[in-house]
């Protein structure tokens, strides 16, 4: 009997997250021209996580959240494993339920304390490189 309402439940709850628009469920990913650049943080990142990263070099990186609007944080001092990172973690002892400059990265068994963490446009273009000739 309640398996079967538990069943029943969640049934339900998934067509009603059906019915939802899909341009309501999209949203603009990009910052307003005010937001970008200013500290903030990631709210809900305990809970949901991130979507992407994208390392810059040992001294940043690139967070991409479930909204898939982008944040670039730094780090304090090098982060070695960060260039070769498949994988991150995030430590948000402080900041509760959300990531803010008081929280760390977890690189490869290594701390990463965050000094900044910023509104950001994501990470530049990739250049493509030239096709050989002949």
């Amino acid at each position: 009997m309640i398996r079967t309402l538990t069943i029943a439940i969640l049934a339900a709850a998934s067509l009603a997250g059906a019915v939802v628009p899909a341009a309501a469920k999209q949203q603009d990913p990009t910052w307003p021209a005010d937001k970008l650049g200013k500290e903030t943080s990631i709210p809900f990142i305990g809970t949901i996580g991130l979507y992407n990263f994208e390392a810059d070099g040992d001294r940043g990186v690139w967070l991409q959240d479930q909204q898939r609007r982008w944040y670039y944080a730094t780090v304090v001092g090098p982060c070695t494993g960060l260039p070769f990172a498949v994988r991150i973690g995030v430590d948000t002892r402080f900041g509760g339920s959300q990531l803010d400059r008081t929280g760390t990265l977890l690189v490869d068994r290594q701390r990463c304390p965050i000094n900044s963490l910023v509104a950001s446009n994501g990470p530049p273009p990739k250049a493509k490189k030239a096709k050989k000739k002949g």
